[in-house]
């Protein structure tokens, strides 16, 4: 059962309490970057809002529920974009997740039928034929790096949602490293001072180039389908088809943008929730009876549709609950005014951070957790869970547009998958956490094991959760 929710007393800004460790003229730099994943949580311990020093830049931390929805439920009225949104604007472009205010609301609009539900069922079948194709190509006992099969799965299924029938692998191959290369390097570009970027490092030189292929690649396939004018279905159709009230649609700068941002939400993300998913299933003998079980029950050997998944109740709590445990680190904010926030006064122009990793480890909100429990969103479980203690899309004017693409995405192919093998983690082979813009294992190495038509392995369900 959750704790009682406890609020620090009003603070302004001079009086906010800066967490301990922060080092000379560096400030939290070094904590941040050594151990972020201990870091941010533990300043919980020091009120709703507290301070943090990126050098001698000050940053407001958020850790409480509450506080955070006092940012983000208003939006744009008092906040914009934070700076961790302006070091993806190199990769992302002026998108829907880098642009703020009227400029945000304008394209959101404009975005709205590219995911209508008519548009997702043909996602969801693109989906779940990349998955088969995944399955298909896997031999009985066969080892693999399961982080970076489910990576090339959620590239592949991405590009054939946004561009169905003309993107080839070199096109998909420099999206891929484009968008590893801004994930990869967003929290340390965040953290260090923007001077630190013009550094001809041997990563700011990979950084540059990669991203010139990817926006190159990106560029020549909008201008193909431009020239070919016709509705394929797909993403980038529909990006090219949208009309506002005035009959306007997007620019070319804007189309490309847009890409941008749904090839980061679209592989980066997926990619890394697709591993956590397999890898919670396979570690835990429960868990994946019950996840098998329902799969076999309620597809009865047939491939699943999109309308067969909201009749997967449990394989949906344990998406969720790996939305949870697995969530990204850090999002941002700036103040546009003055902001009372948590009972605190921050000051006009000042980053505001709040994290999902913070607020989804809480045991005030989340009892026990770091355990892995599916049941914890049962209906009468997650009523005790406060609101604005799980935000994996972000909430309020700022949330995901993309939501319900990537919930599809993700127990789509998780049924596609299950209904077919079975995987377990390598035994004795430990599994870590690693933090860049999102929270990603350090190494994935798990075995397949086919499942038979009446969804039996031949190999029991023994084993034990590590």
């Amino acid at each position: 059962m959750s704790a009682p929710v406890t609020r620090q007393p009003p603070a302004g800004p001079e009086n906010i309490r800066e967490v301990p460790g922060a080092w000379p003229v560096l400030g939290h730099i070094v904590p941040m970057l050594r151990r972020p994943l201990e870091f941010l949580p533990a300043g919980a311990r020091y009120g709703d809002v507290v301070k943090v020093r990126f050098g001698r830049l000050p940053v407001y931390v958020l850790t409480h529920p509450d506080a955070v929805r006092e940012v983000l439920v208003p939006g744009d009225l008092d906040y914009k974009r934070g700076r961790i949104f302006e070091k993806l604007e190199p990769g992302l472009g002026r998108g829907l997740a880098t642009v703020s205010g009227a400029e945000h609301r304008r394209l959101r609009r404009l975005l709205q039928p590219v995911f209508t539900r008519e548009r997702l069922v043909g996602y969801a079948s693109v989906m779940r034929d990349a998955a088969e194709g995944t399955a298909a190509s896997w031999q009985d006992g066969q080892t693999l790096e399961a982080d970076v099969a489910m990576n090339e799965l959620a590239l592949t299924a991405l590009t054939r949602s946004l561009f169905r029938f003309t993107a080839g692998a070199d096109t998909s191959r420099a999206i891929q490293n484009g968008m590893g290369c801004l994930c990869h390097g967003l929290l340390m570009r965040t953290v260090l001072p923007s001077v630190w970027t013009r550094v001809p490092t041997p990563g700011n030189v990979r950084f540059d180039r990669a991203m010139a292929t990817m926006h190159r690649a990106v560029g020549d396939l909008i201008g193909t389908y431009r020239d070919a004018g016709e509705d394929r279905g797909d993403v980038l159709s529909a990006l090219l088809a949208a009309r506002d009230d005035n009959g306007d649609g997007l620019s070319v700068e804007e189309v490309h943008a847009q890409v941008m941002t749904l090839a980061l939400t679209g592989i980066e993300a997926p990619g890394a929730v697709l591993g956590w998913l397999m890898y919670e299933i396979g570690r835990d003998p429960e868990v994946a009876e019950r996840v098998h079980t329902e799969i076999d029950t309620v597809l009865e050997g047939r491939p699943p549709h999109f309308d067969d998944l909201p009749r997967l109740e449990y394989l949906d709590r344990v998406v969720t609950e790996v939305l949870r445990l697995h969530t990204p680190l850090v999002f941002m904010r700036r103040t546009l005014s003055e902001v009372r926030v948590g009972g605190a006064v921050v000051p006009a122009g000042a980053e505001v951070v709040y994290s999902p990793y913070l607020l989804h480890h809480d045991p005030r909100w989340f009892h026990d957790p770091l355990r892995f429990d599916p049941d914890r969103w049962l209906p009468e479980n997650a009523a005790r869970i406060p609101r604005g203690a799980f935000i994996p899309f972000a909430a309020g004017a700022y949330q995901c547009v993309g939501k319900l693409f990537a919930t599809t995405e993700l127990t789509m192919i998780a049924a596609v998958l299950c209904a077919r093998w079975r995987m377990r983690p390598v035994p004795g082979v430990p599994v870590r956490e690693i933090a860049t813009a999102l929270v990603r294992p350090d190494r994935l190495p798990m075995t397949v094991h086919r499942r038979d038509v009446g969804g039996h392995d031949g190999h029991g369900e023994h084993g034990a959760r590590g």
